[in-house]
């Protein structure tokens, strides 16, 4: 995140890293929602958590991209370490559980970045110290704070590593919950 940071600042940077890496081919572009995919692969959500590289993003050849996971206040996510490596599975395990900046970081940065170059969507979860029963206040406080500032909302509900998160799986909780959109 670092060097895309310092490329959204460098004269000629993002050109530079375009001119490598984008693929502007017309069979690859498709418009959805009315706004223009330029390729169907994108960068989910946990690179840029933080909306600190949106207008370098593309230019790596992203078709669109999600920040966050963002919750409404700034968390720390787990103790370190909460990487792990398992390379005889030839696999990672994430247990960060959402660190980020919270909510009004995040409306800031993407208050300078949008509309971004491609289509941007903002990944948000509740805080991991919102009792599941609150949890519908912390979505809300989200889609209310940050829908004008991205083309779509995706609603984390599988997180682990968050307590409760996953007993909102269930048909009562989502309906209340795209009841508010």
């Amino acid at each position: 995140i670092a060097a895309l940071r310092l490329a959204q600042v460098l004269p000629g940077a993002i050109a530079s890293l375009a001119r490598r890496h984008l693929v502007d081919e017309a069979p690859l572009r498709q418009t959805l929602f009315g706004r223009e995919f330029p390729n169907p692969v994108g960068l989910a959500a946990g690179f840029d958590k933080n909306a600190e590289a949106v207008r370098a993003i593309p230019a790596l050849g992203f078709g669109f991209a999600e920040v966050g996971t963002v919750t409404p206040l700034a968390q720390p996510g787990n103790p370190r370490p909460r990487l792990f490596r398992y390379p005889e599975a030839r696999s990672l395990q994430n247990a960060l559980g959402f660190n980020n900046a919270g909510m009004a970081a995040l409306r800031r940065r993407l208050a300078r970045a949008y509309p971004a170059p491609f289509p941007l969507g903002v990944n948000v979860g509740k805080n991991k110290a919102t009792p599941p029963e609150k949890a519908l206040d912390d979505y809300e406080t989200l889609i209310r704070g940050l829908h004008d500032l991205c083309d779509y909302l995706v609603v984390n509900l599988s997180s682990p590593n968050t307590p409760g998160l996953r007993e909102l799986q269930n048909e009562d909780f989502l309906r209340a919950l795209f009841g508010l959109a």
